[in-house]
């Protein structure tokens, strides 16, 4: 996502875990962070076999099992991936939001371990080519997975960031209905609100009894989306939305609609409502207990810092390897910018630009979206006809800090592609088009469509990686403005002008959650090394501050587009001529979403073919 605060479902990823687990003898797994930390670190892919293709069948079954044992683990996480869960062989779990207690979760905690072990059983080496990539892609996941696990007790519910509340608009506001049983789910759900947030208050007052309440920061983001979302109850989301839903569904009566809407209602306003005025008080409790500054990420542990910043770049580098890439990533980028003051066709095109004056700055947003889908040709492999659709928000609720997001289809229905648009948005033309071709062509969607019609194993579904998949949509940007027509420098200048500021704020997050720097040390970093320093003054980058220390690594992934930036310099100066940008994207893209551990190795494999 692209200018929104990342919305991590904390309903799929914190609940306790109901997975139906093969029964296996009791084994004790190290609750040592550090453990797995370091196995991270250690990563080193292993040599693979391209011209092996026959696959094992067992490892097929493990991935199988895997599979259907993720989807099993949650209603929601199994209703947002497919319609059909009983085409999959999957039985449908508990209906309900999941619970969540301040504790190592220890019963999850064995399965991901045990699932190392299971791999460990195979051989490697006699795997197929596409199979040792699963094997090593579910090793790097569940290695991650471990070592945040045992953090537990640094997982805030109630964050400007990651707000379990906030997470509730979103989830039954973007719900699908499919049938008649998923509205009855949807009421079911819609009833567990006032329970799953009394468990996220004890969960929080256990969290502060254990010496972490929430800033004053995060309790006043709470209490406003509360106030804001019951100041009006009659026209509460909750409502507008369903109502609005309902009344497009064809396998409903008449009658039925107004049933169904009669009782969301009444349980909006009997029991939803109340349950967030209830939240918005019991947050007050913790006013002034913390400071934002207790929660830098080197103060809580150095080592959590580490691993905070390893996940957000999906990269298992040191932290000062990345902070150096990200810094020659920005410089370069910067270094582009000024260049077309140099040349005054691309000066006067990129004013243009910023005046919105090119043609294709003046469609609106599916037009914009139909350029990009057939003008990224020179750099990117052509998809053909792509089923998706624009969305909007609904403008009485939406938030101003959504410009526009990506909704993944279903599994059983790769055509559904969603773009949701807010139509309060008033951007500029030009930052309209670098949303749009990072939240579409050739960006999240693209992607996403590209990796799912080379017919993947069901499971690459239950894994991801941001710092890949923010860090692609970044990238294929720079190419999106490369498209409109424009010089390289005009086209350069204008992704620059759009993004800057995130990599601003990848490199002030890990100066201030990882070095510990002062708000002067990053004023005075800035005002000596960047080339809009005459536009930086201490309060800007003061507030930049604030709310990084706010948003821990909410920004980072950003940074990650630098490794597909580094890995494409690396080849194009390996292959000289043989190098073409467009074959090289395909292979970014051809095995999906990957820690850059394994992409580098398939960087590797794919100058090695073309120089063999």
């Amino acid at each position: 996502m692209k200018k929104i605060l990342l919305l991590i479902m904390t309903l799929l990823l914190l609940t306790s875990c109901n997975l139906k687990k093969k029964e296996k003898e009791k084994i004790e797994y190290e609750r040592d962070p550090l453990v797995y930390i370091e196995k991270l670190k250690n990563f080193t892919p292993r040599p693979k076999n391209k011209n092996n293709t026959v696959d094992n069948e067992e490892f097929n079954d493990l991935l199988d099992r895997f599979f259907k044992e993720s989807y099993e683990d949650g209603f929601m996480h199994m209703h947002f991936s497919m319609d059909d869960y009983r085409s999959f062989g999957i039985e449908k779990p508990p209906v309900d939001l999941g619970e969540v207690k301040y504790a190592l979760d220890e019963e999850s905690f064995d399965y991901y371990a045990g699932i190392l072990d299971e791999l460990a059983k195979f051989d490697f080496d006699s795997l197929s080519y596409q199979q040792q990539i699963d094997y090593e892609n579910i090793e790097y996941s569940n290695l991650e997975t471990l070592a945040d696990m045992c953090y537990y007790r640094y997982h805030f519910l109630l964050t400007s960031n990651n707000n379990a509340a906030d997470d509730l608009f979103v989830t039954f506001s973007d719900y699908t209905f499919y049938d008649k049983e998923s509205v009855d789910d949807y009421i079911t759900c819609l009833k567990d609100i006032d329970r799953y947030l009394d468990d996220v208050m004890t969960y929080t007052a256990d969290q502060a009894a254990a010496g972490y309440p929430l800033t004053n920061a995060w309790i006043d983001y709470t209490k406003e989306l509360c106030d804001r979302s019951t100041s009006d109850p009659e026209n509460s989301e909750f409502i507008l939305s369903f109502d609005k839903r309902i009344a497009t569904l064809d396998f409903l009566t008449d009658q039925e609609k107004e049933d169904y809407k009669a009782e969301n209602k009444k349980i909006v306003l009997e029991e939803v409502v109340p349950a967030y005025k209830k939240l918005a008080k019991e947050v007050q409790k913790y006013r002034g207990k913390a400071k934002d500054d207790d929660y830098l990420l080197y103060k809580l542990d150095k080592n959590y810092a580490e691993l905070q910043f390893m996940l957000a770049f999906s990269c298992n580098k040191s932290i000062d390897e990345i902070y150096a890439d990200v810094e020659d990533a920005y410089s370069l980028l910067e270094a582009e910018f000024v260049s077309v003051y140099y040349d005054e066709l691309s000066n006067n095109q990129f004013n243009a630009a910023l005046n919105g004056e090119i043609d294709v700055l003046k469609l609106d947003h599916k037009g914009m979206l139909e350029y990009l889908r057939t003008h990224n040709g020179d750099y990117f492999p052509d998809l053909g006809d792509v089923e998706y659709e624009v969305s909007y928000l609904n403008p009485d609720t939406a938030s101003n800090g959504v410009i526009a997001y990506y909704l993944h289809p279903l599994l059983d229905n790769l055509d559904q592609n969603i773009i949701r648009v807010n139509p309060n948005n008033h951007d500029d033309s030009y930052s309209v088009y670098g949303t749009l071709a990072h939240e579409g062509f050739p960006g999240h969607l693209y992607q996403s469509v590209y990796f799912y019609r080379t017919d993947p194993k069901p499971y690459r579904t239950c894994l991801g990686y941001s710092g890949y998949t923010e860090g692609w949509a970044v990238y294929a940007t720079y190419y999106a403005f490369r498209s409109l027509g424009i010089t390289d420098y005009a086209s350069a200048a204008l992704f620059y002008l759009d993004n800057y500021y995130f990599f601003m704020y990848s490199l002030i997050d890990m100066q201030i959650d990882y070095y510990g720097w002062s708000v002067d040390e990053v004023y005075n970093y800035f005002k000596e090394n960047s080339v809009l320093a005459s536009t930086f003054t201490k309060r800007n980058i003061s507030n930049i501050v604030d709310y990084v220390v706010e948003n821990q690594c909410s920004f980072c992934y950003y940074g990650s587009a630098t490794n597909f930036f580094l890995m494409r310099d690396r080849a194009a100066k390996e292959m000289g001529n043989n190098f073409n940008i467009r074959d090289f994207n395909a292979q970014m893209l051809v095995n999906g979403p990957l820690p850059f551990a394994m992409m580098e190795q398939i960087t590797d494999e794919y100058i090695a073919s073309a120089q063999s």
